[in-house]
């Protein structure tokens, strides 16, 4: 199975640096532009899957617009729950400091260990499926960080500095 993972385009609290996580920050126009000229560069896929949240919802729209592909819901790839530290500053002193401990809950979210095990729930399920197909999908910066750990190790200060742009593609085989 060939795997293509997105990031969603630009949202609007990627320009204004704050911490998204789960908060629904809402594509903006730059971002579409971003899917826009991705959709015509993406190989074939058989399948898209795509985290729930609107900012991946529209930009999975967009690179299947005129494909006939549906694009199913996987909850397993909604972003991490960064809790109390939701829309504050990236920069944040203590967020920092928090992304250094991946088995630690951020406060009144998941901790990277669980992310990782709902996201790695969902590569095993596919790897078992053995179809054959190429899939696409179409999911958040945290989310993609943990997919990365699948395919290859990483040292944990590589792992919190990994950060795919908005609307670039990362090939794996399964």
């Amino acid at each position: 199975m060939i795997l293509y993972v997105v990031r969603h385009g630009e949202a609007v609290w990627n320009t204004q640096n704050k911490i998204c996580g789960r908060t629904d920050s809402p594509l903006t126009g730059k971002g579409r532009a971003q899917a826009a000229a991705l959709a015509p560069k993406m190989p074939k896929v058989d399948r898209v899957l795509c985290s729930p949240l609107s900012r991946a919802r529209e930009t999975a729209e967009i690179l299947t617009k005129g494909t006939g592909l549906e694009i199913q819901i996987e909850p397993r790839l909604i972003e991490q729950n960064f809790g109390s530290f939701e829309g504050m500053d990236r920069g944040t002193p203590a967020f920092i400091a928090a992304k250094k401990e991946p088995a630690c809950h951020f406060p009144g979210g998941e901790s990277s260990f669980q992310t990782a095990a709902r996201v790695y729930s969902l590569l095993d399920e596919l790897k078992a499926e053995n179809s054959g197909e190429t899939v696409l999908l179409v999911c958040h910066g945290a989310v993609m960080r943990i997919i990365e750990t699948y395919f290859r190790d990483m040292p944990l200060d590589e792992f919190y500095h990994f950060s795919p742009a908005n609307c670039t593609p990362v090939r794996y085989e399964l």
